[in-house]
């Protein structure tokens, strides 16, 4: 079981015991991340996170942070979202109070020198440069500007090569000194740890850390009243097609129903649109469903990428696919559904790694810490009702929507043919 320590700064400590395992995952984790942005600052989150891995006073240089973790075999890395950035690492438990001592170091002591800022400005920009020209990349940016239209939620994380340019040092103190607060802030170590020793190394690596906690929330607004679509006509030799609805919050207990509703449309090989789209018709080669959850608001996504010439006969399956689900899902593919989600998430903790940032991210965002069995448990409650209520409720004509990049003119808004 998961121990939980708040320090008096207010930095919350979580550790998981993984006795069996010869690694440790560290993940230090923040609450700012592109949502909590001005428009014109879009960008800063992402931008910071680089910047932490330029240099601070006791490693002055990139090379500096680099070869001390390689240098007993770890990874170092970072991840910057919409409500949250991540700074991780993973060691061999050898090696933990190394990267605790890193992690906190570029996290609360980098420098952000002049000239590092304005590389890595370049950098980014380069970064912006190459997702733009990714038309699975530019389609997801497309889908997510039409379901949150003028909203944070619909911008890109990394911002715009204007807004990063215009980005300067005073800009970055004056975000980091606002955001990076203790209270802001959980630390979660994984692995074959002792939690006292866990708090022990991390509360001798903050105690200047400046206390406090900032506002959690931001504009959204989701309503829509008519099918949107969106066109970036480009050159290619595919078409990259996403349909969209809104979702719902990561604290509605609903997720768990849309979350089947995902995997039964799109979820693995044996998903309706997999098996309808890819093996009955050579449609796509990559087709799938996801979803996205939010402190307000969240999403469902199809994607798929399709010959051009095609576009239309992909589309009219696709739609009467989402259609067709509403009438209701069968038993099998709810039992195969929730396996799917429940097998997959307890995989994906056997690593230290993976586990660390799960658990962070449910203490960080959610403010509670559900165990893997608990949530299995949610899963398992999912009925067959639930499904197709959720269904019902969000898959309906006035509230699609549709991004498309290739060589495509235009198209029409989606309309679900009726049942």
């Amino acid at each position: 079981m998961h121990q939980r320590t708040v320090l008096d700064n207010g930095l919350t400590i979580v550790t998981c015991p993984m006795p069996q395992s010869r690694s440790v995952g560290v993940a230090l984790a923040t609450a700012v991340g592109g949502c909590y942005e001005r428009d014109d600052e879009a960008g800063m989150s992402h931008f910071i996170e680089h910047l932490c891995f330029k240099g601070t006073d006791r490693r002055p240089t990139p090379k500096d942070i680099s070869s001390e973790i390689e240098g007993i075999g770890g990874i170092l890395n970072a991840s910057t979202g919409r409500e949250e950035t991540f700074y991780w690492a993973k060691v061999t438990r050898s090696h933990m109070t190394t990267a605790v001592d890193l992690l906190f170091d570029i996290a609360l002591h980098s420098v952000f020198n002049g000239a590092e800022i304005e590389k890595e400005r370049q950098v980014v920009i380069e970064e912006i440069n190459m997702n733009l020209d990714i038309p699975q990349q530019r389609v997801s940016m497309l889908i997510d500007s039409l379901l949150w239209p003028g909203q944070p939620l619909g911008r890109d994380v990394a911002g715009s090569r204007e807004t990063v340019a215009s980005i300067d040092r005073d800009a970055i103190l004056g975000y980091v000194g606002t955001h990076y607060l203790a209270g802001n802030m959980v630390a979660c170590v994984a692995g074959d740890v002792v939690h006292e020793d866990v708090c022990h190394e991390i509360e001798s690596r903050c105690e200047n850390m400046h206390h406090g906690l900032t506002a959690r929330g931001y504009p959204i607004d989701p309503a829509q009243r008519e099918a949107r679509v969106g066109v970036d006509k480009r050159d290619g030799e595919q078409a990259h097609v996403c349909l969209a609805v809104h979702g719902v919050s990561r604290c509605d207990r609903r997720r768990y129903a849309v979350d089947a509703l995902g995997v039964i449309l799109g979820g693995g090989m044996s998903s309706r649109l997999f098996t309808e789209i890819r093996e009955k018709r050579g449609l796509a080669y990559d087709i799938h469903c996801f979803g996205e959850h939010f402190v307000s608001s969240g999403s469902l996504v199809v994607y798929a990428g399709v010959d051009p010439s095609r576009l239309d006969e992909c589309l009219e399956a696709l739609l009467k696919e989402l259609s067709q689900v509403r009438t209701g899902v069968t038993e099998e593919e709810l039992r195969r559904s929730k396996e799917l989600v429940k097998g997959r998430l307890e995989l994906r903790l056997e690593d230290t790694q993976n586990a660390a940032l799960w658990y962070g991210a449910q203490q960080l965002l959610n403010g509670e810490i559900l165990t893997v069995e608990e949530v299995c448990q949610r899963i398992d409650s999912v009925t067959l009702e639930d499904v197709s209520a959720v269904a019902n409720e969000l898959l309906q004509t006035d509230g699609l929507n549709m991004a498309v990049v290739g060589p495509v003119e235009k198209m029409p808004p989606p309309e679900l043919p009726p049942l």
